[in-house]
């Protein structure tokens, strides 16, 4: 038999472990292969959290799905590559930008919102 604390423990860890699986872990990688990345800006998640498309001509469709404001901006190496200014919820947004190869950062940059989830990855190649 489970002591009283072991039993509290299992149940708080599974739970914990859910929410961090929700807020910006590592999910499947999506596929934009004609150059084309559709991302929704949730409270407080990237859809979908990885997307890989080739170098280039890159447009991006953006929708705020959350209940609060959301940005956009994708980064490397010090340098914003594109920046789509803060949406209210369910308005979109398309911006095209020219990108080499390379690994980029996907985030919100309103207040705390990267920190809390709202980021994702963009390799390009």
């Amino acid at each position: 038999m489970l002591r009283p604390r072991v039993r509290l423990a299992v149940p708080v860890a599974l739970a914990l472990a859910a929410v961090l699986a929700a807020c910006g872990g590592e999910g499947p990688v999506a596929r934009a292969p004609a150059g084309r990345v559709a991302l929704a800006l949730h409270d407080y998640y990237l859809e979908p959290t990885q997307v890989r498309t080739r170098a280039g001509r890159v447009r991006f469709d953006v929708v705020d799905r959350g209940r609060i404001g959301h940005n956009l901006r994708v980064f490397r190496n010090g340098r914003t590559y594109l920046s789509i200014s803060t949406l209210k919820p369910g308005e979109r947004a398309t911006a095209t930008v020219e990108l080499p190869r390379g690994a980029y950062r996907l985030f919100c940059s309103v207040a705390n919102h990267e920190e809390l989830g709202l980021r994702g990855a963009l390799i390009v190649r």
